[in-house]
Parts: C-alpha cells; structure tokens; sequence
C-alpha cells in the first residue's frame, strides 16, 4: 500500500540535476511562495521568533533569488550555478516597489524573514538613487552642506512589504487554513479516526513515548502531547534542540535516524492535513483539505492576470512569505507527488526553511523583442528550490505534466482556474461565517478582486453607507443630548461686533489670522499608485495609473467653500428662533 510505504519510508540522498532556464527566454513576471526560515519551536517554553540562522538562510534565499533575475548582481562564486533567468526591466540596485508586490504572513517569525530576504535580494548599494526620484538630487541638501546624505547602514533599501491581517481577505493566498473552521473541524475529529492513519499512531506511539521519556528530553513536553498528531511541532522541538542545545546534541542516541523519522511522520501528517486521498479531489471534502493550497494558486493566476493587464508594468516579482503548508498542499494538488517520486529528493522530506515554489512567465515576440508579447506566445514554468544553501538549483517541474519548456499560458491558465480558491470561495469552504469580511462579498462571485468588479463595488458601497449612517448617528446624538447648535452669520449690518470682525478676517482667529504661505506649493503632478487586485480598491477595469489631477499654483487658488457663517439669512440650523432680550419685569 501506498500510503504505508510512505509511512515507513526513510528520506533518501538528495540528488538534483540542475536546469537550464533556457535562452532566448525572456522572463516578464514571478511569483513565489517561500517558506519562513528557521524559528524557535512553538512547543518550547520561548518566545517563538526567528533565529539568526533563519534570518541567514532567508538572506540567501534572496541572494539566490537576485543572482537568478539581476544580470551580474551576485560576485560570490557560491552563487556561480545558479540558472539565471533575467527579469526583464527589474532595477538592479534601487527598489522600485511598482515592480514588486510582497505579501508576509502576520507572523514574527515569517515577516522578519521577509525584510531578511530583501536584504540578500536588494541588498545595499551606497550611491545608487533612481532618476524617477530625481536621481543623485534627491540625496543632495544644499541649505546645509553640498555633500550627498546616504540612506541609513551604507544605503540601505526600503520594502514595501504588507502583512494582511484576519480582517483582510488577501491573508487567504497567504494561510487559507488559518481560521478555517470547517478544516479545523475535520482534521480535529474525521481525519484521526482515519483507519490508516489510526494503525500509524498506534504503531508510532512507543516510538514517541520513549523519545520523551528519556534522556535528553525528559521533563520537556507533557507525554500526552508525544505522538502522531503532534508530529511536525514535535520534529521541529528536537531538531531545534539538537542544533541549538549542547546537552541535547551530546546526549541524543542515533541523531540522525531519529530526526529522519521524525521528519517521515510530520510529513505524513501535513500531507494527510493538506491533501484529499479520495478518488476526487473537486468534492466538497476535496477542495476542504487543499484549501491552502487552492487559495495560493488563485493567488498565483491573479498575479499573472495582473502583469499581463498592465503591460509588465507591474507586479514584476510577486514574493509571498509563509509556512510549508501552501507548499506542501500545492505540490499534492498539481500532482508532482506519484507513486513512483514519493521517495525521491526533493518529495521525501518536508520543504526545509526558506524552500520556494516559484513560478515564471516567459516569451519573446521576434518582431518587437522588448515589449511582452501576446498571451498566446507567453508560457509558464514551475521550479522549486528545496532549501536556501547556496549551490541549491532551482529545479524545473513538471506541472501539470509539461514538459522542460514549461506549458502554454492560456493552458496554465485554465488548470490554475479550475484549482484555485477565491477569497469568496473560501468563505464557503470554511462556513460558517469563517471571517468578518465574508459578509461583505458576494459569495456567488468566483472572480474576486480580479477579473470582477461586482465584489468590490458592493463591499465600497456598503462601506460608504455605514460609514455616513454612523457620522449621522453621531451628529444626531450631538445635537440632541449635547445641545450642540450650529448657527449661521447674521446680515451684514449686524451689530455683533465680535461676528463681524471674525468674519472679516475670514477666519475664528479674528486679526490675527495671516495670509498663507505663498511658497508653500503642491508638486506639479503626483502619480495615482494602487494595489493591482486588492478587493478594497479600484476595478480592475479601469484604465491603468495616470497622472494624478492635484491642483498647483499654476491653476490659481481652490474656489472658496462656503462656510456656515457665510449666508445671509438670519435662520438657526436648528430652526429656532434668535434669542429675544426679556421687557417685562
């Protein structure tokens, strides 16, 4: 049996032929999905952060990653055979962050590794300012000296890097299992009374029992919490511990094949977690348990949509920063995993810290070679990079049974369709009412925030209305129970001396106000950023970024608003009358 084999089975060698990307391929967009780097375990009694060599193996991960799509950006020669693809009109040294999209996780541990990744891929480069900024001018303050001021830590670069958070519905591409009730219900319950699954605990446990119950890791954990269900928490507890705790590494009997057993059973279990071993993985339950990665692959394939509407323009590189479980769901669900590689590198071992899936859009149009060309002439590919070492290759794969020269895009395309999640979908995989935001979305709608506009249209109206509804309320309440009364300027023969030099002076400060600043000026012109498919934006229908319509001095002053003390009517807001002296005695 299949599934038992995997149980048993042992990681093998790691083999990996390198790959050439080709030439004459011109690579237009990226998107990858990489894996946090090493953290301190969630089961120990620390706070659970980052390590140094995390932080290390993220930074070559983007080293990597710079030295595969930045012509002549690398020198270190352990960067040498990394197949390089260059990203066609990326900046080599300055960030351009139109030319990235980068989504982390809210998570200390993955988003910390995010900047460490930036800082291997755009790492810093003393003098080096772009001339849509105004090039060297914007480093030169001549008021105070003539010598340029750096960016901070010898030039430094800036991400910008978003975190969606549980009230975005982007986190879903991100951790569609995070907050999932329904996924939580069924691995909590269905998935362990699984009968294969079942004979592997009761297999397992002795294995576990004494693990924890002996030198050097007795005491550690409750022994309840030793077993198969806690599987990847535990392999992560003991291989933290043998690389950071001396006491641990001296006194852990046969390392090596206790960790490799380990990792074997984590495995199983995140597969068993983020994959439907049914004969249809479209069914209800199908779709519940690659939930994570069907939200990625929705991710992906609108990444892509929004490359190509834009001309390349934007969203270049896409870098998505998470946890292995989009990863390891992903691979199942495209089917790279069979019967016949389930042994093999890079499949029989968990993604190691700072593994990426990576996905390229590539093609040339002979006659006009710098513009991208047609979607017809445009083709993808899938390479995975098994961990963040230096001499690691990014190493094809045959998705969706392509071949080495990737799959038509329009092919990808339709498969990626057909698999992927919407953040709509998933409110109704993961039902009841999983998030706050999925009341707001039509969840008849399958093309969220990308090729429809009816989602976020309704979610901006709705916005707009409890919005205003809720500043009436406020008013009302003002008004009513505060005694709050607005009324409005008199005529202007009015005798209220006090009224009559404030308004003369065009303004509540009477006299004293002053004329504004004349050298205070808006630019000449500012360009309209946005987030290309994000649900609380713009249509993605409309036209692309144009300049933006910001009045300068050059059009003359702003026509003035009239302010309440404007009219000539004598009537209070409120509708009653002015206030009479009393005559009688």
């Amino acid at each position: 049996m299949i599934m038992s084999k995997l149980f048993a089975a042992l990681p093998l060698a790691h083999g990996v032929i390198a790959q050439s990307a080709g030439t004459g391929e011109k690579v237009w967009a990226a998107v990858a999905f990489i894996n946090h780097g090493e953290r301190t375990p969630v089961i120990a009694n620390l706070r659970t952060v980052l390590t140094p060599e995390g932080a290390q193996q993220m930074l070559r991960q983007g080293t990597a990653f710079r030295a595969r799509y930045i012509p002549d950006g690398v020198n270190d020669t352990d960067y040498q055979s990394i197949q390089i693809a260059h990203l066609q009109n990326l900046k080599p040294d300055v960030i351009d962050n139109d030319d990235l999209d980068i989504i982390t996780q809210t998570d200390e541990w993955v988003s910390t590794g995010a900047l460490a990744f930036m800082q291997g891929f755009y790492p810093p480069s003393p003098n080096a300012f772009d001339n849509s900024t105004g090039g060297e001018e914007i480093a030169v303050n001549l008021a105070s000296s003539d010598n340029k001021t750096e960016y901070p830590l010898d030039g430094y670069q800036y991400p910008s890097i978003r975190a969606p958070g549980y009230y975005d519905p982007e986190s879903t591409a991100l951790q569609g299992t995070s907050r999932c009730s329904a996924w939580q219900t069924e691995i909590t319950t269905n998935l362990t009374q699984e009968t294969g699954l079942d004979e592997l605990y009761d297999s397992t446990l002795p294995f576990y029992q004494n693990l924890f119950s002996t030198a050097p890791f007795d005491g550690t954990i409750d022994i309840d919490y030793a077993n198969l269900w806690n599987a990847y928490q535990l392999w992560e507890f003991v291989d933290y511990q043998y690389r950071h705790n001396e006491t641990v590494h001296e006194g852990l009997k046969n390392a090596n094949s206790t960790l490799s057993f380990l990792n074997t059973y984590a495995l199983s279990m995140e597969r068993a977690q983020n994959s439907y071993r049914g004969s249809d993985d479209n069914s209800e339950l199908g779709t519940l348990y690659s939930v994570a990665g069907r939200t990625m692959a929705y991710k992906v394939a609108s990444q892509f949509r929004s490359n190509i509407r834009w001309g390349s323009s934007y969203n270049k590189l896409t870098l998505m920063f998470g946890s292995l479980d989009p990863i390891v769901s992903f691979i199942q669900l495209s089917g790279l995993v069979t019967p016949d590689n389930m042994f093999q590198a890079p499949w029989s071992t968990l993604p190691k810290p700072g593994a990426a899936l990576i996905f390229e859009l590539f093609g040339e149009d002979p006659d006009d070679p710098d513009r991208q060309p047609a979607t017809d002439s445009l083709r993808v590919r899938m390479s995975y990079r098994a961990s963040a070492d230096a001499d690691e290759s990014f190493q094809n794969q045959p998705i969706f049974k392509s071949g080495p020269d990737g799959i038509a895009y329009s092919s990808f395309m339709q498969t990626m369709n057909n698999l992927g999640t919407s953040p709509n979908q998933w409110c109704d995989v993961c039902g009841p009412t999983p998030a706050p935001w999925c009341i707001l979305v039509n969840s008849d709608s399958s093309n969220w925030g990308d090729d429809s506009s009816i989602g976020p249209v309704i979610a901006g109206v709705i916005g707009a209305i409890i919005a205003v509804a809720v500043l009436g309320v406020l008013l009302i309440c003002l008004c009513v129970c505060g005694g709050l009364r607005l009324r409005r300027k008199g005529p202007e023969g009015s005798t209220d001396g006090a009224a009559t030099g404030g308004g003369a002076a065009g303004g509540f400060k009477g006299p004293e106000k002053k004329d504004g600043d004349a050298d205070v000026v808006v630019t000449n012109q500012g360009i309209h950023h946005e987030r290309v498919g994000s649900w609380e934006l713009r249509s993605p229908n409309e036209l692309p970024p144009q300049t933006s319509g910001i009045v300068t001095k050059d059009l003359g002053s702003p026509p003035q608003r009239r302010s309440l003390e404007d009219s000539d009517d004598d009537i209070s807001v409120m509708n009653a009358a002015p206030v009479k002296a009393r005559e009688s005695v």
